[in-house]
């Protein structure tokens, strides 16, 4: 019996790993065949990778409660690197509630259409691009190995999905991309849609033509230029030329939609009811009840998301969540929704778009907009928002600082436009560093006090979560050796975490040998130099993208054994993006460098960028500090001094009189006398070729190259990496700029050339 139940399950296992994932037919007969001309003569000039598109030809239609997506691409390859890339077909489903069908593979030669569709060769795979997040959706793809592709070759191949999410019941909401990566002769997107429903679209307006009992509408472009993003674009530019299309005729119809899909039922309700009784027990007053079920669902309920078929957007009832201590941030939100309501708050389900932001009032209702799921807390006439995926978050109800995508839409039947969010942004990183030096001969002192607040605490506590103090104080005392090679720790690490002021400070402790070895030493202010980042493409077309929210300041201490002049400055660039601060201070024997940045909004428009990077080349270039105090320099010096003297008093002699006489006659010799140490101070200006506005003139590589030679770096090396070189146009002038890193302290160096 045994045996025989075995081998019954072979059978299945067997008859199921046999059974196709996708069917082969003809293309369907509501389907506009497009022309395509494969003979067409393409330069390799004009292509991308190697590829050129003859055709990208997108075809809907929608019935009642289905819909199928039709595909085709006629591509061109013209080299082999366009072989390797066109060669390898991914055609992405979803099984739950989708069927791929494939229709037809082409391979055009000398004219020749050969058939290249082999069924049994297509591999079905789970996809799950999103697995690193913990996100698991079930989407599959089927890959196609094309065999014998050969440069000049053009495949054409064609397929459809079939198939509708359950959970929209019937509606329709989408967005086709006019847009392409490659230079494309042809994209058109087509839609059959019934005439008796209203739909809504945005963007550029379609043809639109009655087709029986449906409306046909047709979207296309001609002559499609690749499309070029540029690196260090903020999240919610979208240089695509999209366009929207719905059947949601207002945000209402979306939130009522929604708020369907988060109804309690029995078992929950009473599994929720449990959970607050046995909160209120364990906590004395309402706030820290309150903070509690905050915290349980953050800390408590480990962030997972299965989202296959409806659950893609339908949340998993809670006390499924609390059976299984997991969930993504639609289950975590129903249940500290439900929990929050069950202790006396009024609380609902918000969408929010984390990319789109406060764009997403720029765009038609839909409920595919949305890629996040947040709380809204009604509490004593005030709205809190608070986000249940964010573990190990510091503060209580009226002081966490939950990210700001400032736009929701309210779950909740009464909602007729999205919600503006306004949260708590007062997370910032302040780093005091203090060097102590009593004697140059001796190790210095470094003693450094970080202090985290708000959304930055949360960072490290995070961060701190998923390391030991033995690890975290490995990673701190490397990060610092990259100025101090030869620092050690004098001590571990202490931590102290005030979770509910939200508020973590570090001190750590270190001794620096030889930090005055070279008579002099150069600080810079590493928490805030990565915040200064040069993008890729400078010369841009599209606005550049900031660090935000961003607070934060570095203050460095030198207490040194000697007097030290210095001149005090206080510098500060303001722009509509950041404000950045430069002080420097002494009081005789110590001297105070505070260096502070905050941005004021995340990105910078392009008819700025020049002036911004400008800006960040004048920082850079005042960045570093450098102070070199006469004893230190005695103190290197003194080997030399002394064997000098000891062998030939009358030299030693002549030096101190040829040197009283160069400063006498200068003028400089009093001055110098009273001056126990020296700070350089790094110059503020543009020297030529720093910035655009004044590049260098030269007549070709040599004259680059020539210049370069006679540039040091802030940190006195001359010691460069090898040189790369970049065309760009600015304003009306081409440009060369090169980029290199100093060898010795790592900065990076930005040089501009003109023709002359």
């Amino acid at each position: 019996m045994r045996s025989t139940i075995l081998l019954f399950l072979c059978s299945l296992v067997a008859f199921a790993a046999s059974a196709r994932e996708f069917d082969v037919r003809p293309v369907p007969a509501w389907v506009d065949r497009a022309d395509a001309d494969t003979t067409l003569s393409v330069a390799k000039s004009n292509v991308r990778w190697g590829i050129y598109d003859i055709l990208e030809d997108h075809q809907v239609r929608v019935a009642d409660r289905t819909t199928s997506h039709f595909h085709r691409t006629v591509r061109k390859v013209l080299s082999p690197s366009g072989v390797q890339n066109a060669s390898e077909l991914s055609l992405d489903f979803d099984p739950s509630y989708e069927r791929l069908t494939l229709h037809a593979i082409t391979i055009v030669r000398d004219g020749k259409r050969v058939d290249a569709l082999e069924p049994d060769a297509v591999r079905v795979v789970d996809k799950e691009e999103d697995a690193d997040e913990d996100i698991y959706d079930g989407e599959r793809s089927a890959l196609v190995f094309l065999k014998d592709v050969r440069p000049g070759d053009v495949i054409d191949y064609a397929w459809s999905i079939d198939g509708d999410n359950p959970l929209l019941d019937g509606r329709y909401a989408d967005s086709y991309d006019l847009s392409s990566a490659v230079p494309t002769r042809r994209v058109r997107c087509r839609l059959l849609f019934p005439a008796n429903r209203p739909l809504f679209w945005r963007g550029t307006r379609p043809r639109i033509t009655p087709y029986g009992a449906e409306q046909e509408l047709v979207w296309e472009r001609a002559n499609v230029h690749a499309l070029d993003v540029e690196d260090a674009i903020p999240s919610w530019y979208e240089p695509w030329d999209l366009v929207q299309v719905t059947d949601f005729a207002s945000w209402n119809d979306v939130a009522r939609w929604s708020d369907a899909m988060f109804q309690l039922d029995a078992r929950s309700r009473d599994a929720v009811r449990a959970l607050a009784a046995r909160l209120t027990r364990e906590n004395p007053n309402r706030d820290a009840r309150i903070t509690a079920a905050i915290r349980f669902v953050q800390d408590d309920v480990r962030y997972l998301g299965i989202e296959f078929g409806r659950n893609s957007h339908e949340p998993h009832q809670p006390s499924e969540t609390l059976d299984q201590r997991y969930g993504d941030c639609k289950d975590k939100t129903f249940l500290l929704v439900a929990l929050l309501r069950e202790l006396g708050l009024e609380a609902y389900p918000a969408l929010v778009n984390t990319r789109l932001r406060e764009r997403l009032a720029d765009r038609l209702p839909s409920p595919f907009l949305f890629d996040h799921v947040i709380t809204q807390v009604i509490d004593g006439g005030r709205t809190y928002w608070v986000d249940g995926t964010i573990a190990d978050q510091g503060g209580t109800l009226r002081t966490l600082e939950t990210p700001n995508d400032r736009r929701a839409l309210v779950v909740r039947p009464e909602t007729r436009a999205l919600a503006n969010i306004v949260t708590n942004e007062q997370g910032s990183t302040v780093v005091e560093q203090t060097y102590t030096t009593t004697d140059y001969a001796k190790p210095t002192l470094l003693d450094v006090k970080t202090t985290y607040t708000g959304a930055d605490a949360d960072d490290m506590r995070a961060s701190l979560a998923r390391m030991s103090v033995e690890d975290f104080a490995h990673d701190r005392i490397n990060d610092l050796a990259a100025d101090q090679p030869k620092i050690a720790s004098a001590g571990a690490p202490k931590i102290d975490d005030d979770r509910l002021r939200d508020v973590i400070v570090v001190n750590e402790h270190y001794r620096i040998p030889d930090l005055w070895n070279d008579g002099n030493w150069t600080w810079y202010p590493r928490v805030l130099d990565a915040h200064f980042d040069r993008p890729d493409t400078m010369i841009r077309s599209m606005p550049l993208a900031f660090d935000y929210p961003l607070d934060v300041r570095q203050t460095v201490t030198f207490h040194l054994p000697e007097r030290i002049d210095i001149e005090k400055t206080k510098s500060v660039t303001e722009t509509p993006t950041f404000r950045y601060e430069s002080v420097v201070d002494s009081d005789g024997r110590s001297v105070w460098l505070r260096k502070s940045l905050r941005a004021r909004r995340d990105y910078v428009d392009v008819h700025d960028v020049p002036e911004h990077l400008t800006q960040i080349n004048a920082i850079w270039d005042s960045l570093g500090y450098r102070l070199s105090p006469d004893g230190a320099r005695v103190q290197r010096e003194q080997p030399v001094a002394a064997a000098s003297a000891a062998a030939s008093p009358l030299k030693w002699g002549v030096g101190l009189l040829i040197v009283a006489l160069v400063f006498g006659a200068s003028g400089l010799f009093a001055t110098r006398s009273k001056r126990r140490a020296t700070a350089v101070v790094p110059r503020v200006g543009f020297r030529p070729g720093e910035a655009p506005a004044v590049a260098v003139a030269v007549a070709d590589r040599t004259g680059i190259d020539a210049h370069l030679a006679g540039l040091a770096c802030t940190c006195g090396t001359r010691a460069w990496s090898v040189p790369e070189l970049q065309r760009a146009r600015y304003g009306e002038r081409d440009m060369t700029i090169v980029t290199r890193q100093c060898a010795m302290c790592g900065r990076e160096q930005n040089v501009y050339f003109t023709a002359g």
